[in-house]
């Protein structure tokens, strides 16, 4: 069991989620529905569940800049500020990618000089259960108010990893029985983690 109000670490990643973020959930005839890109929408899940209020959040940490994802660059970033003028970057993408672009990692409330061995380890661990992995982090910008691709190219904290679940559609299962069926084999591409 997990209260999330007594952890600073696991409020600031799902705050994360949330901010660098593209879709919304919206609440139609007693049923949740995601706007945009379901992965996103997990992500929003996730901030609610943590006791995030998307709303809140968007009003107090405004979105000022950002940075869309791309296939080529393989993330995502936000810049927001506080009310008090502070700006910090939310960057969310493939871990392998996110993690070349950190030298920090938050634990205990601190800033840390990063483990890339152990969260290479917690990356293949996650792949190996069949889900999706995203990493996010984040880093204090001061009163910036553009962001570019250098400013983002290094210097980071990780913040954590996400896992998704993401299985197939009940009708991708049924075509690939049916090709099985039919004497073709199949071969799946993904652009997730290879162990996915």
């Amino acid at each position: 069991d997990i209260t999330p109000s007594e952890d600073a670490l696991l409020l600031e990643t799902a705050r994360a989620g949330l901010l660098c973020n593209d879709g919304s959930l919206l609440q139609q005839e007693g049923r949740w529905q995601v706007q945009g890109d379901p992965t996103d929408g997990a992500l929003i899940a996730l901030a609610m569940k943590a006791g995030q209020d998307a709303d809140f959040n968007n009003r107090e940490y405004p979105r000022v800049d950002t940075i869309p994802f791309e296939s080529e660059h393989k993330f995502m970033a936000t810049l927001h500020h506080d009310h008090s003028g502070h700006g910090f970057i939310y960057l969310k993408g493939a871990p392998e990618r996110v993690l070349d672009m950190c030298n920090r990692q938050r634990a205990g409330g601190e800033d840390q000089h990063i483990d890339v061995d152990f969260w290479k380890q917690q990356i293949e661990e996650i792949a190996r259960k069949g889900q999706r992995t995203l990493a996010v982090a984040t880093l204090a910008v001061g009163q910036k108010r553009e962001m570019t691709f250098d400013d983002v190219k290094s210097g980071l904290t990780l913040l954590g990893l996400f896992g998704l679940i993401d299985p197939p559609r009940e009708e991708a299962v049924q075509a690939v029985k049916n090709c099985r069926n039919a004497g073709i084999r199949v071969k799946m591409i993904t652009g997730d983690h290879g162990l996915t």
